[in-house]
């Protein structure tokens, strides 16, 4: 991976799993911190009406309509991270996403 992850970009990130490389949403990523991890919440096709799930809009680059559940937070390795996404979510969405993880975080 040439590109350091941006907060706000998806990215297709490689979770070690066979087979299972998904779409997230990066939250946080600095180059001047001691390890060489993002922090991202999953984008899934799951949806539980939860107060920690956010609908996305659609786009052409999820098949179905997805959502993020900010639960599924999580360090990535920049290594770990494929390709970017060919497109952003706009403000409202970012805007969504910060409000169901404070709410998850209870802050």
């Amino acid at each position: 991976m040439s590109a350091i992850p941006q907060p706000g970009e998806a990215w297709f990130i490689d979770l070690g799993m066979v087979v299972k490389l998904r779409y997230a949403l990066v939250l946080a990523a600095q180059t001047d911190a001691r390890l060489a991890l993002a922090s991202v919440v999953l984008i899934t096709k799951q949806f539980e009406g939860t107060p920690y799930e956010v609908a996305l809009p659609r786009v052409p680059w999820l098949q179905e309509q997805s959502y993020i559940n900010v639960q599924s937070i999580q360090p990535v390795k920049y290594n770990e991270f494929v390709r970017k996404a060919p497109g952003k979510f706009d403000a409202r969405v970012i805007s969504e996403v910060e409000a169901a993880l404070k709410r998850w975080l209870s802050f």
